[in-house]
C-alpha cells in the first residue's frame, strides 16, 4: 500500500513540475519547444543527482522520476500540440 501512496505522488509531483515549468517556459518559447524543454531541463536536473546516489539506490530514483516522466510526456505533448493548434475545449 505504501508503495502505491509514494508513486502516486511520485507521479503527481513529476505531472506538476513538468506542466508548471512548461507553462512558464511558453512565454519564451512556442508550446511544443517549451514542452520540450520543459522535459529535457527536467531530465537532466534529475539525472544528474542520480550521480550522487549510492548505486543501490539508484534504480529506485530512477522508477520514482524517470517512469512518471515518461508516462506524462505524452499528455504534455498532446496539451502542447492541442495548444500550438489553438483547439478550445
Amino acid at each position: 500500500m505504501n508503495g502505491f501512496v509514494f508513486a502516486l505522488f511520485a507521479l503527481g509531483y513529476s505531472g506538476g513540475v513538468l506542466f508548471w515549468l512548461a507553462h512558464a517556459l511558453k512565454k519564451m518559447f512556442p508550446p511544443m519547444r517549451a514542452a520540450l524543454t520543459a522535459f529535457a531541463i527536467s531530465a537532466t536536473v534529475h539525472g544528474v543527482t542520480m550521480f550522487f546516489l549510492e548505486p543501490e539506490h539508484v534504480i529506485t530514483a530512477l522508477a520514482f522520476w524517470g517512469v512518471p516522466h515518461l508516462i506524462l510526456l505524452p499528455a504534455l505533448l498532446y496539451s502542447a500540440w492541442r495548444e500550438s493548434k489553438g483547439v478550445q475545449g
